[in-house]
């Protein structure tokens, strides 16, 4: 049996009864020694359509580069990159989001700010953070 009938008989049984944690991990280290074809194969799958570790895992391999690259623009970019690409269509978005508050401690207070007033205007987790974050600055005063 080659690693691709293996894990497709393993996506399939925990299609219907859960995955063992055991063998999920087993497929997922399994997944690099397949042909691209073979992991686009189980990425379409119907039996992976739930399964987000598997698939997640999948979609980083089949599209690393594109990740990398995306990580590489997105952590070169100053505040104000940051900022105004929030909201283009380049689907970033949410890793721009991350990128900013990563770096939100080290920042400067202006830089600060605008990080703060700019989550202030998204969703509500961000406008929770960034109230979070306006406090602690006017508390550190």
């Amino acid at each position: 049996m080659t690693d691709y009938e293996y894990i497709v008989q393993q996506v399939k049984k925990a299609h219907y009864s859960g995955w063992d944690d055991k063998e999920l991990r087993k497929c997922v280290d399994m997944l690099p020694g397949l042909t691209r074809e073979q992991q686009l194969s189980l990425y379409r799958s119907k039996w992976v359509a739930n399964e987000k570790t598997l698939k997640d895992a999948i979609f980083n391999l089949l599209f690393k580069e594109r990740i990398g690259e995306r990580d590489r623009k997105i952590k070169a970019m100053s505040v104000e990159e940051l900022i105004e690409n929030l909201h283009d269509k380049n689907g970033y978005g949410k890793f721009i989001v991350l990128e900013m508050k990563e770096r939100f401690d080290a920042l400067d207070d202006s830089d600060k700010k605008k990080i703060i007033e700019t989550l202030s205007d998204t969703t509500k987790a961000n406008q929770r953070w960034a109230e979070g974050k306006r406090k602690k600055m006017n508390s550190d005063k």
